[in-house]
């Protein structure tokens, strides 16, 4: 009987101890994986913020390139009138 107890007493702990074991390997992958997913986020908010900037960028950029050839339209049309001419636009 006594090796029986002995036995199941051994299972027991080797059991325990892998338990405790297994636990603790979770904890950690856990804990580095939400570690991970953090400076994904981190990373993902940087990356929004320069796609905004970027755009706010296009958008000006479009912006001026379109007055830029308004203005040209004028400076030619001024420039080719002579002197006492009377210029008239239309649409």
């Amino acid at each position: 009987m006594r090796a029986a107890v002995k036995k199941r007493k051994k299972k027991s702990i080797f059991l325990r101890v892998a338990l405790a074991a297994f636990s603790v390997y979770v904890i950690i992958m856990l804990i580095q994986l939400q570690l991970e997913i953090n400076n994904r986020q981190k990373k993902i908010a940087e990356l929004n913020t320069l796609a905004e900037q970027l755009s706010r960028e296009i958008e000006e950029l479009e912006h001026k390139n379109e007055n830029y050839e308004d203005y040209l339209e004028e400076k030619a049309r001024e420039n080719m009138a002579r002197q006492g001419e009377t210029i008239y636009i239309g649409n």
